[in-house]
């Protein structure tokens, strides 16, 4: 009977044991923390989802469809099969794949047909979605010269065969340009009652339309989508005419590895870092870069177009609560938005030493946005102020890494 009695303890507690497992994976996936869900899942049998969100999450497109098509499949109740479309949705999005996008969304609304979020990038989508997915033509290796400018880093490119220079932004999940910068370019445009909104919680109405082609360098892109601003809204208010233009994720997904010099060359298409550590991962739509400090890992959204200053927010503040008490002081940050400028509410501490990519940079001074600015999953938004800090900066989304230097 002791034996028997034994062995029941054994069993529970390895009952015990799974469902924290499981707990974990949960956690890992509802918090978005997609570097810890691949460790996670490591040599395990797990569900399938979590499988499919870390593949999507490090860009590897066959195990992610394999996964959550096989999620949907094998579904048991509809908010399993949900969740792998809205993956999808996202994985499809980055890659210019707006049919398949559409096709997505469409399977959530009729298991979840209140979602009004869905009905709204529906209809923004849909347009896309009357144009054939974007695609890459010619792509070689090439070099060609950036500009710094107060908005942004800009590199020269055509526009059905119209010369323009163009902002990189790796925050911006669609390309996006201006209604004057559509109308000089002949590009039709497509009015929406849908809007656009940013990480700071401003919003604005948008068109869309989409770039016939594209060239950059020795690179040429057919159907790019494009988000419409209305000239009034920033950041195309402050730019000059030939220049109101964001080149997105979508298009700099399909460029490859991208490398930019102090000395001023930007370099596309080069050779991918192999062996490098994968540093760099997608959350639905946002680049994710994993950075050190005090040898702990920090995730922060990359957004190449931010030229404001890099953002703690409100997760770097739960986490390290002790650091913001100590020697936080309240205070005041400009901020632009899609939805105006302001004033906003910070806590700003002396700074912090940051690892990004094998390069130690200095964050001086810190500060700290408290909501709606930023989002409650990653640690902050890194931006120009702390890249600019590199001889070369090189954003691999094959390798997926980010190597400084």
């Amino acid at each position: 009977m002791q034996t028997v009695a034994r062995l029941c303890l054994v069993f529970i507690a390895a009952l015990f044991a799974a469902a924290s497992e499981e707990v974990s994976l949960q956690a890992c996936y509802d918090g978005h923390r997609w570097f810890d869900l691949r460790e996670a899942i490591r040599g395990k049998q797990v569900h399938p989802l979590y499988r499919g969100a870390a593949a999507s999450a490090f860009n590897d497109i066959r195990q992610a469809e394999k996964y959550l098509k096989a999620t949907i499949r094998g579904a048991s109740d509809p908010g399993e099969a949900e969740e792998a479309h809205l993956v999808l949705a996202s994985l499809y999005t980055r890659l210019g794949r707006f049919g398949n996008v559409i096709k997505q969304y469409q399977r959530v609304l009729r298991l979840s047909p209140e979602r009004s979020d869905i009905r709204n990038v529906c209809e923004l989508f849909a347009v896309f979605g009357r144009y054939p997915d974007q695609s890459v033509g010619r792509k070689q290796r090439t070099t060609i010269r950036w500009t710094r400018r107060r908005t942004g880093l800009t590199i020269p490119v055509s526009v059905n065969s119209r010369p323009v220079d163009w902002i990189i932004d790796t925050g911006a999940n669609i390309s996006m340009i201006s209604e004057s910068e559509a109308r000089m370019l002949g590009i039709s445009v497509h009015k929406l009652s849908a809007k656009a909104s940013d990480l700071a919680g401003g919003k604005t109405p948008v068109g869309a339309a989409v770039g016939d082609k594209l060239r950059i360098g020795k690179c040429d892109l057919r159907n790019v989508p494009l988000l419409v601003l209305p000239d009034s809204q920033p950041p195309m208010d402050e730019l000059p005419r030939g220049e109101r233009g964001i080149i997105g994720l979508p298009v700099l997904l399909a460029l490859g590895t991208l490398r930019w010099s102090a000395d001023g060359t930007f370099e596309i298409g080069g050779s991918s870092s192999t062996g490098a550590s994968q540093t760099l991962c997608f959350d639905e739509l946002l680049p994710i870069v994993r950075v050190e400090w005090e040898g702990k890992p920090l995730d922060f959204v990359l957004d190449t177009g931010n030229v404001a200053g890099t953002q703690l927010w409100e997760r770097f503040a739960q986490e390290h609560r002790d650091l913001i008490q100590e020697h936080g002081v309240k205070a005041k940050e400009w901020l632009a938005t899609v939805a105006g400028s302001g004033y906003r509410e910070v806590v700003r501490i002396p700074g912090l030493r940051l690892r990004i990519g094998g390069l130690e940079i200095a964050l001086r001074p810190g500060n700290v946005f408290l909501r709606p600015v930023g989002g409650e999953h990653h640690h902050g938004l890194l931006g120009m102020d702390l890249l600019s800090q590199a001889r070369e900066v090189t954003i691999d989304f094959r390798s997926m890494s980010v190597g400084l230097r």
